[in-house]
């Protein structure tokens, strides 16, 4: 960003496009990064319930937030990257920012009041979970001005001092014997800190105002609200599952599923980053042509879709050798067998980020609402059927039959209420691929020793490119794929058009 460059406005063009997509993998990278880097030591110095009651706690805070805030805090982008004027976008920012504040303040005091009443065995966890969930709303609410308004160059930076602070602190509290408590304050106090930059950044553009517009939560809500309940479904299915295993099995089997978990979520790199940069270029976009946004969006969802599929399978084979390598603690090492599910689903889970976006663009919030209250309850259901008998296998064939029936879902309200087209036919042979190859690397990784597996991924990288590159895509998708690769080199160049 330079110098004279306002804060409050962006253009969806081909460079902005380009920065800013490579910028949110960035972003997802240094984060997914800090977990890579801490787990094999968190593994080390902590047995799995103690990693299992630091993940209840991570998971509480990411299901409250929103809530807690009523979903301000993204709720309002559409008004605001839609509006033209500066003064206007100051007060709307400043009527989500005080409404949440005020939501968020008389909730989460609630919260301590009844964990203290009536908190049982978790009573002891309020003095975390509540200073946990302010930090997270303070660096939400400032962040997420720069994610609506595509600043990420000052993100990527934010956020790789965050977190190698966290991973810092992380470290050194764990090693001195503070346990999940350590854990936790380094992360309420780096999202303070980060928080308190980014002010420093936008105060002189975006000074504070003491504002609550009822016009404009008004307008708010009637995004913000519909959208609430989905992200408690979305939260449902990616981890209630943990409350299931916690009940019935123990917080030890948690600690090996947010292992799992931690491990395979470099997959969703993808879905924070499509958040960070998707969600507002679709808006605009679909604002200024809507048919140009259809085609392109066909491509971007079948490359996905083969990357994402690709990528399942090398988790699927790598599993056991994964683990080896990030987990010390022998205690761990049984939970590889869902490896692959879990990849599986988030995969998934970044497809579903990809199809709420034209469904938000055109203000259509029910259908996404319809589309996780049924995968929702069919993911209730499955915790229900499956983990008291399978435990974290059942867990994670609930979870990712979940992300399954909602990317349906949502594939089939696209056609049907917006008559946007945009399967390819060569999804077919890729899918088919993809399980034939998947059940292979399934058993394969059984008998493979670390040289053969090397060896295997090398191969299979080598034959998937090729065979992508030579016999799935189009002419016209290479020259615009070698387009953006001269672009992002900084090559000269007439881009070709999709």
């Amino acid at each position: 960003m330079s110098r004279h460059e306002s804060f409050l406005d962006f253009k969806a063009d081909k460079k902005a496009i380009v920065k800013n997509a490579v910028n949110s993998v960035v972003i997802q990278v240094i984060f997914r990064m800090k977990g890579l880097i801490t787990m094999p030591i968190m593994t080390y110095y902590l047995l799995p319930k103690e990693m299992g009651v630091f993940s209840l706690l991570v998971i509480t805070v990411h299901l409250l937030t929103p809530l807690f805030s009523m979903n301000l805090i993204s709720g309002p982008a559409v008004f605001l990257i839609q509006e033209k004027s500066k003064d206007r976008i100051r007060a709307m920012y400043y009527t989500a920012f005080n409404s949440a504040i005020v939501f968020s303040s008389v909730c989460i005091l609630c919260l301590g009041l009844i964990l203290q009443g009536w908190g049982g065995k978790y009573r002891a966890y309020w003095v975390l979970l509540c200073p946990m969930l302010a930090s997270n709303l303070v660096y939400q609410l400032f962040s997420s001005i720069l994610v609506n308004f595509q600043k990420t160059s000052i993100l990527v930076k934010i956020s790789f001092f965050k977190d190698f602070a966290t991973v810092l602190l992380t470290i050194f509290l764990v090693m001195a014997g503070f346990s999940y408590y350590g854990m936790a304050a380094a992360i309420i106090f780096t999202d303070l800190l980060a928080g308190a930059y980014i002010y420093g950044k936008l105060k002189d553009e975006l000074p504070y105002q003491l504002t609550m517009n009822r016009g404009f939560l008004k307008d708010f809500f009637r995004i913000s609200l519909p959208l609430l309940p989905v992200y408690l479904f979305n939260w449902m299915i990616q981890s209630s599952d943990s409350y299931f295993l916690a009940q019935l099995k123990g917080e030890a089997i948690v600690g090996k599923y947010s292992v799992i978990y931690g491990l395979s979520n470099v997959i969703l790199i993808f879905t924070y980053a499509l958040n960070l940069f998707w969600i507002p270029l679709s808006v605009k976009l679909w604002t200024e042509n809507k048919a140009k946004y259809q085609k392109a969006f066909k491509f971007v969802f079948a490359a996905f879709s083969t990357f994402l599929l690709m990528a399942v399978i090398l988790f699927e084979f790598n599993s056991k050798l994964i683990m080896r390598i990030m987990v010390k603690k022998p205690d761990y090492q049984d939970a590889y067998i869902i490896m692959g599910i879990i990849a599986f689903a988030f995969a998934l889970s970044v497809l579903v980020t990809l199809l709420t976006a034209p469904l938000y663009s055109d203000q259509k919030p029910r259908l996404i609402f319809w589309s996780y209250l049924l995968g929702s309850g069919f993911n209730l259901i499955l915790n229900f059927c499956l983990i008291p008998r399978y435990g974290i296998l059942g867990a994670a064939l609930a979870t990712a039959s979940s992300y399954l029936l909602i990317v349906v879902a949502m594939s089939y309200f696209l056609f049907k209420f917006l008559g946007f087209h945009f399967i390819d036919r060569r999804l077919l042979y890729v899918g088919i691929g993809f399980i034939v190859v998947w059940a292979g690397a399934a058993s394969l990784r059984e008998i493979f020793l670390t040289p053969q597996v090397v060896a295997a991924d090398i191969a299979f990288l080598l034959s998937m490119g090729l065979i992508v590159y030579g016999f799935i895509l189009k002419g016209e998708e290479r020259s615009y794929l070698v387009s953006l690769g001269k672009e992002f080199l900084g090559k000269k160049g007439k881009p070709a058009g999709l």
